[in-house]
C-alpha cells in the first residue's frame, strides 16, 4: 500500500508547505503589503484558527462521505485558497484567502490519516501516519526554503503559485492512487460519536497537541527575523537553516513513528522534555552561529517526533469516531499554532529581546510534558477535565 499512502504524503506536503511558507516570507510580506513584521506573523495565526473552528464542523458536514472524496473535495478547496492567496491585493484580503485554504487542512488530515490506519496492520499504524506526516516534514526541507528562495529572487506571489501547483498534483494522486473505499461516516448517531471524543483522555492528548504546536510555532513563525536579529544571518543563510531545521523534522518524525510503535506516551513525554531543554538552551546558545545552528537541527528533530503519535493515539481511543476525533485533534494542533504565534508577537510587539521567545516556547513544551506524564496515570483524570 506504499503508492497510497505516498499520495496521502503528497497532499500532506502541500498543506504543510502553505501553511509554514509565511515564516520564510515575513520580510517580504510585511515589505509588500505595508504591515509589521509582528503582524504578518499573525497570517499563521489566521489560518491556525481557521483550521481550529472549521475541521470539526466539515468533519461532521463530509461525515457520510466516502474518505477518497472527501480528500478529493478537501484538496480542490486547497487549490482554490492558495490561487486568491497569491493574487490578494492587500493584507487583510491575503488572510481571507489564508482562512479560505484553511478550511480544507484538519478534515484532509483527519481524512488521510483515518484511511492510512486502515491501509496497514495494527501494530503499523503510528508507522504509517509516519509516513504520512514526512510530507508535512518534507514540505520544511523543499517547500519552505524553496518557497522563500522564490521570494526572494522573483515575488512571494509565485510561491504561492508554485503551491497551488502543488496542490493540482496531489488531487491527481489521490484520484487515481487512493482506492475506492465505504463510507466514512461510522454508522454511530452523530451525539454517540461526540460523546466518544469526550472521554478524559482522549480530551488531555488533545491538549498535548495544542501544548506541542504552542512550542513549536511560537518560535517557528518568527525564525526568520530570530535568526537575522540574534546571528545575523542574510536571507539566503535563512534558507539553509530553514532546510535543516526540516531534515531535522523529518528524522524526528521517522523517530516518533518507530517510537510510538514501541511506547506511546513515555516516548512522547521524552521527546517533550528534550524539546524544552534545547529551547532554553538556545537563550544562549543563539549568541553564536553553529552552536544556534545545531540546537535548532536539534530541536525540529525533537518537537516533531511526538506529532504522528499524537494523532494515531487520538484516533485508536476514540473507537466509534475516529474520523471527527482525528479532525479535532487537528484543531487542537492548530489552536496551538495560534497561541503560539500569538504569543511570539506579543513578545515582539512588547519591544522584548528575541532570546525570549525560545523562554516561551520552552514553558509550552513542559506543560505538555505534564500532561502526557498525567496520560500515563488514567486512573488521575477518570472524570472529565
Amino acid at each position: 500500500m506504499l503508492l497510497p499512502l505516498l499520495a496521502l504524503a503528497l497532499g500532506a506536503f502541500g498543506l504543510g508547505t502553505t501553511e509554514t511558507i509565511v515564516m520564510g516570507l515575513l520580510p517580504e510580506l510585511s515589505g509588500s503589503l505595508g504591515v509589521s513584521i509582528a503582524q504578518t506573523g499573525l497570517l499563521v495565526s489566521g489560518y491556525a484558527i481557521g483550521v481550529t473552528v472549521a475541521s470539526p464542523v466539515i468533519a461532521i458536514l463530509t461525515r457520510n462521505y466516502t474518505r477518497r472524496a472527501t480528500l478529493l473535495l478537501m484538496m480542490g478547496l486547497f487549490v482554490i485558497g492558495n490561487t486568491f492567496s497569491g493574487i490578494a491585493p492587500n493584507y487583510w484580503l491575503l488572510m481571507a484567502a489564508r482562512i479560505i485554504t484553511s478550511l480544507s487542512h484538519g478534515t484532509f488530515y483527519g481524512a488521510a490519516s483515518v484511511m492510512a490506519s486502515q491501509l496497514v496492520p495494527p501494530d503499523k499504524r503510528a508507522n504509517a501516519l509516519s509516513l504520512v506526516y514526512i510530507g508535512l516534514t518534507l514540505s520544511m526541507i523543499l517547500g519552505v526554503p524553496l518557497g522563500t528562495l522564490i521570494a526572494q529572487y522573483s515575488s512571494w506571489r509565485l510561491a504561492f503559485g508554485m503551491i497551488t501547483m502543488i496542490g493540482l498534483i496531489s488531487w491527481g494522486a489521490i484520484y487515481f492512487l487512493i482506492p475506492q473505499d465505504k463510507m466514512s461516516g461510522p454508522t454511530v448517531k452523530l451525539y454517540a460519536q461526540l460523546e466518544a471524543i469526550k472521554q478524559p483522555l482522549v480530551l488531555t492528548v488533545m491538549l498535548v497537541s495544542m501544548f506541542t504546536s504552542a512550542s513549536m510555532f511560537a518560535l517557528f513563525t518568527y525564525i526568520t527575523p530570530f535568526l537575522q536579529n540574534r546571528i545575523g544571518l542574510s536571507p539566503h543563510g535563512v534558507a539553509l537553516v530553514l532546510l535543516l531545521i526540516g531534515i531535522g523534522l523529518c528524522l524526528g518524525n521517522l523517530l516518533g513513528g518507530r517510537l510510538a510503535d514501541w511506547k506511546m506516551l513515555p516516548s512522547c513525554a521524552g521527546m517533550m522534555l528534550a524539546v524544552a531543554i534545547v529551547e532554553l538552551a538556545l537563550v544562549p546558545g543563539s549568541r553564536q552561529m553553529w552552536p544556534c545552528i545545531i540546537l535548532l537541527f536539534l530541536w525540529g528533530m525533537f518537537i516533531y517526533a511526538p506529532m504522528a503519535p499524537l494523532q494515531s493515539y487520538v484516533v485508536t481511543a476514540s473507537g466509534a469516531s475516529p474520523n471527527i476525533a482525528s479532525a479535532v485533534n487537528q484543531s487542537s494542533f492548530n489552536f496551538g499554532n495560534a497561541v503560539g504565534a500569538w504569543a511570539g508577537s506579543l513578545i515582539i510587539s512588547a519591544g522584548a529581546s528575541y532570546a525570549e521567545i525560545p523562554v516561551v516556547a520552552a514553558a509550552f513544551a513542559i506543560g505538555g510534558c505534564l500532561l502526557v506524564c498525567l496520560a500515563m496515570r488514567p486512573e488521575k483524570i477518570k472524570t472529565p477535565l
